[in-house]
């Protein structure tokens, strides 16, 4: 797949080290990607859709990128839940229990959005 390098970062080759500059397409697997993606120094360059397992939720989910995306899977007939990168974001730091309450309102309204996350202490 394709990404687009946000940030640079060295890579050592079977011949050299070099750099790699932002704004330099680059083609990786999603293996190698996935670290770099995590780091935020690279980006996909075309539309993905990722199909991931959570350990916490104990079932699979879909990851992409807008709501946009989200309604493309749902057309395809995909019935998993389905989180965009800006719900990841909000989600983040949730107890495991949260998390889980959040991911059954998602299983039973297939269209919900996450717009805001407030923790316990914030609704006080």
């Amino acid at each position: 797949m394709k990404y687009q390098v946000l940030e640079a970062f060295r890579v050592r080759t079977s011949r050299s080290e070099m750099e790699i500059q932002p704004r330099q397409i680059i083609t990786l697997s999603h293996d190698k990607a996935i670290g770099l993606l995590n780091q935020g120094k690279i980006t996909p360059v075309e539309k993905v859709a990722y199909r991931i397992y959570s350990e916490i939720l104990e079932t699979f989910l879909w990851v992409v990128e807008t709501d946009r995306d989200m309604h493309t899977l749902r057309s395809q007939g995909k019935t998993e839940a389905i989180y965009t990168q800006d719900e990841i974001a909000e989600l983040n730091g949730l107890c495991k229990d949260s998390l889980r309450e959040i991911h059954r309102t998602k299983e039973v309204f297939p269209k919900s959005t996450i717009e805001q996350v407030k923790s316990k202490d914030e609704e006080l």
